[in-house]
């Protein structure tokens, strides 16, 4: 819900500064801010080895790799969910915004925006690796056996929060 109305929000100021070239400060505000509380969100999750073997979830070497790299989608999946429908839209308006500033000349704030695409970047593949695991796959070995571990590590980690069945009937 919150990542619908803050991809709204992006929108919006997007269309707005389309209107205004000055609302491009609000625009830039709005990412900045936006982009350090999923920096720290994704920092609060540490970068601590995930124990291999060991229960609820029993994770092999390459479960727990890809676990420990990208934690914050696998303990907060909604979130990464909104936080990458956001970073999508801010993408997608900055490749527009970059050249319209620019042929409006306001080009202080046109760097600004397309130089924080490589941010959103960055972002998007810490909360939504599966397409950069896909593409990087196609080179690269390491990738490829981190996407193929992604399927069994979801099943475990589902497996391993549900609740202990007790077989007694209520």
């Amino acid at each position: 819900m919150v990542g619908g109305l803050l991809t709204v929000a992006v929108l919006m100021l997007a269309g707005w500064t389309f209107l205004n070239a000055a609302v491009a400060w609000a625009y830039i505000a709005g990412f900045v801010v936006f982009e350090f509380w999923l920096l720290r969100a994704i920092a609060a999750g540490g970068k601590a080895p995930v124990a291999i073997g060991e229960a609820p979830y029993c994770f092999s070497e390459d479960e727990a790799e890809l676990v420990r790299r990208y934690r914050f989608y696998f303990t907060y999946p909604d979130r990464a969910r909104a936080a990458s429908s956001v970073l999508a839209a801010i993408g997608l308006t900055a490749l527009l915004l970059a050249p319209w500033l620019t042929w409006k000349q306001a080009f202080l704030q046109a760097v600004v925006i397309g130089v924080n695409l490589f941010a959103v970047a960055r972002l998007t593949k810490a909360v939504a690796p599966l397409m950069a695991l896909r593409v990087a796959s196609q080179a690269d070995r390491q990738a490829l056996r981190l996407l193929e571990a992604h399927d069994p590590a979801w099943s475990k980690i589902k497996a391993g929060n549900e609740p202990e069945k007790t077989g007694e009937t209520s």
